[in-house]
């Protein structure tokens, strides 16, 4: 129920955006003069709904490329975390497997030391 209820709003809130704009398109039909101030030559007349929406269209698209680049180079910085800590747990690994064969060495020289201590053959006495 409310996903649908949402759904409705949001169609709704387009749909009034919609109408908006074509309301504002409409009453703004007259043309305005666009120049590039030092260059005279370049004089346009436009319509004042289309400066508008021309401003509005490059504004997303700087912001869409601004957050794609961010969000790309968040992807390159989190790819190079990620082979780093690769990297770190395989030298952790390593040097686990290090430590544990020294410590069973030692083990083993401990034990054949009191081997060798302890007395041979049978029975004293």
């Amino acid at each position: 129920m409310a996903q649908s209820l949402g759904s409705l709003i949001r169609r709704v809130f387009w749909f009034a955006l919609a109408l908006l704009l074509i309301l504002f398109s409409i009453s703004n039909r007259q043309h305005v003069v666009l120049s590039l101030e030092p260059f005279g030559a370049l004089m346009a007349p436009v319509p004042v709904y289309l400066v508008l929406f021309l401003g509005i269209f490059i504004g997303l698209v700087i912001a869409g490329g601004v957050t794609g680049w961010l969000r790309l180079k968040g992807f390159a910085r989190r790819r190079k975390a990620e082979r780093r800590a690769d990297y770190l747990e395989g030298q952790v690994s390593s040097l686990s497997e290090d430590v544990h064969k020294a410590q069973a060495t030692r083990a083993h020289e401990t034990v054949s030391r009191a081997t060798e201590a302890l007395p041979k053959g049978g029975k004293e006495g």
